[in-house]
């Protein structure tokens, strides 16, 4: 990690909890106790990792070497991995054949560094840090609203949560060594029980032995071990499953945002089926209808694809048998039956646990049928009905510019020479480049609209939106007939090294980005934009910008000074544009913030832009759900100061 990133990271931190300090809505000491376990434990896995690297440099272990055999010997089994790693240990190179990354890379469950996306760091700080800095912020925002105490309660509640599961998150990278040689010995089912008992172990001394959790400690304490169970289950998932996927930094992002839905899908459940054990916070709130279906179109998808799984992992099995095509005609009818058969059970199992299990769920909790409570509040509003044609009306306009401009990539002569190659290489990465900027592109055109007319319809269509891309990718990757392969053609062109790995989530990632801030919500128009700004202007016009124009690097990475430049101007230009524009036509909250912005608003604006522009140029992560939340986070701070 580049040492500015690091500064930017931790000043981002302190500064954030150093506001929510000056409050003094919360008991300091607590507040001041998680900044000391944060920040002494980074510092605690920093001094190991740099222990560690003396020792790697002097000799290499034979567990690690048993690893990177374990790594080949895998990669050669699986289908579809064809890509190849530039050096033994899985990092990548520079021109010179060093490596990019030559730190020893922080790793959890004694997983191997081929376990981890090989093209980036670790990501340790962004993955530690991120999301109770949004929590802290939320937090802010409310103290400053004067939010009624259960409004408070609840989003304390998130917050200490997601500190929690980033002190466990350093405990596992601290304890990654003695790890290895017990996950050779516990096999997956086993390591599971033990995280059980781990995650009670842990909430048993956070809530009842320290002062650190105080909203917890009065929730009940199975919802709170569930959620971190849940927390180091997605995060094994991540390691063994879903190998080269992830850094450390962004699997811990999604495994905490998972783990907190979780968590709010059990406190809709509770007070439904167990009122007497409900938090109190959640006897005094309103349950939103469309937030309810929300957390059950994620979480039913998760609960989907665990169900289902057995069913996957066989369709994909056969799609893998070698030679089946040229199999005797009789032979190749009987095994095209198993494939239908197959996907027909995986269909028929998806729609019973939809209809006979999240549906009555989702009834209990509102009192609502979901199909016939979202027809009507799709029908009761014209401007819905507008958005969805507008909606439709812009994905076909963007089929049509991908068939007759983009959807050709230009060939050069086949003389063999080394130029017309690299000319040909040049002409792949830049038609590559924009059809995913296409999609940043129609990110704007359809979401922005959606922000500033029918916020609240417009959370409920991410919702369905992220739930049918994850259903999609189970049909893409377990080869579900009769869509995955046509599916997997279509989205392997849009991969890059951010790829590699055996899901592709460039897409999704592109859809949280811009979702996320939505989902959190503010009164401040310009925070529920920062996905769709950052991504939408800021990162496209930084990539176009400084692959076109940039000479000037960043020192240690690929990104031009000329890019960070066209990221700022970019997000400050569309910003003023959108705000302005939207308070001629008379949109109240673009109305309010016109009213009530001067120059130090703005001028606090510009200054969160250029901090993300840096983020956006020093950071390996992947840009598309780091950057969105880091802005949200800064945006709604600077509001509220």
């Amino acid at each position: 990690m580049a040492p500015l990133e690091s500064i930017l990271w931790i000043i981002s931190f302190v500064w954030v909890f150093y506001q929510l300090f000056r409050t003094g809505a919360f008991d300091n000491r607590v507040i001041s106790g998680w900044m000391v376990s944060i920040l002494l434990g980074i510092l605690w896995v920093r001094f190991s990792s740099k222990q560690k690297s003396k020792n790697e440099d002097s000799t290499t272990s034979s567990d690690e070497q048993l690893d990177i055999h374990d790594a080949h010997q895998q990669s050669k089994k699986s289908d579809g991995d064809v890509f190849q790693r530039s050096s033994s240990s899985g990092l990548p190179t520079n021109s010179k054949g060093s490596h990019e990354f030559p730190e020893s890379i922080n790793r959890i469950f004694g997983a191997s560094k081929t376990s981890f996306r090989a093209n980036a760091d670790d990501g340790l700080l962004c993955g530690v840090l991120l999301l109770p800095m949004v929590a802290a912020t939320k937090l802010v925002d409310a103290t400053s609203k004067n939010a009624d105490r259960f409004q408070i309660a609840y989003l304390q509640v998130r917050m200490e949560l997601v500190l929690f599961m980033s002190v466990i998150l350093l405990l596992l990278v601290l304890t990654n060594d003695y790890s290895h040689p017990v996950k050779r010995v516990i096999s997956k089912r086993g390591l599971f029980v033990s995280s059980i008992c781990v995650s009670a172990l842990c909430t048993t001394l956070l809530t009842q032995f320290t002062p650190l959790a105080p909203m917890l400690t009065e929730t009940p304490v199975a919802m709170t071990v569930l959620s971190v169970t849940m927390f180091q289950w997605f995060l094994y998932i991540c390691v063994v499953t879903l190998k080269k996927c992830f850094t450390l930094g962004e699997m811990c992002v999604i495994s905490q945002a998972a783990a907190v839905v979780v968590y709010g899908a059990s406190e809709y459940i509770c007070s439904a089926y167990y009122p007497d054990t409900t938090p109190i916070y959640l006897h005094y709130s309103d349950i939103s209808t469309s937030m309810v279906l929300i957390h059950a179109l994620v979480v039913g998808m998760i609960f989907i694809g665990v169900v289902t799984y057995p069913l996957l992992r066989y369709s994909r099995r056969l799609a893998q048998q070698p030679y089946w095509r040229s199999l005797p005609s009789h032979n190749q009818s009987i095994f095209q039956n198993k494939k239908m058969l197959v996907a027909i059970a995986f269909y028929v199992l998806t729609a019973t646990i939809v209809l006979f299990v999240i549906a009555p769920i989702c009834k209990s909790v509102t009192g609502e049928n979901p199909f016939m409570w979202t027809l009507d509040f799709l029908y009761m509003s014209p401007s819905r009905m507008f958005l969805c044609l507008y909606w439709s009306l812009t994905v076909i306009t963007t089929v049509v510019i991908w068939v007759l401009v983009l959807d050709f990539v230009p060939q050069s002569p086949n003389n063999g020479d080394l130029y017309s190659s690299n000319v040909e290489g040049k002409a792949l990465t830049s038609a590559l480049n924009k059809k995913r900027k296409l999609f940043h592109a129609l990110a704007v055109i359809m979401f922005v609209p959606g922000v500033l007319f029918e916020k609240s319809f417009l959370q409920l269509a991410f919702g369905v939106a992220l739930s049918g891309f994850i259903y999609l990718e189970y049909l893409r990757y377990f080869a579900v007939w009769p869509w995955g392969k046509s599916l997997h053609v279509f989205l392997t062109e849009f991969i890059d090294n951010r790829d590699l790995g055996p899901v592709i989530l460039s897409h999704i990632y592109l859809l949280l980005g811009c979702a996320s801030p939505v989902w959190l919500g503010s009164s401040n128009v310009l925070a529920s934009l920062s996905g769709v700004l950052s991504l939408g202007f800021g990162d496209a016009a930084a990539s176009i910008i400084g692959k076109r124009f940039g000479h000037y690097r960043w020192p240690g990475t690929k990104k031009t000074v000329e890019g960070t430049a066209a990221f700022i101007i970019a997000v400050l230009f569309s910003s003023w544009v959108i705000v302005y524009s939207s308070a001629l036509v008379g949109i109240d909250g673009a109305s309010r913030y016109v009213a009530l912005a001067g120059r130090g608003e703005w001028l606090n604006y510009s200054v969160v832009i250029t901090l993300t522009a840096l983020l956006e140029a020093f950071s390996t992560q992947n840009d598309n759900i780091i950057i969105p939340l880091y802005m949200y986070a800064l945006v709604v701070l600077g509001h509220t100061m």
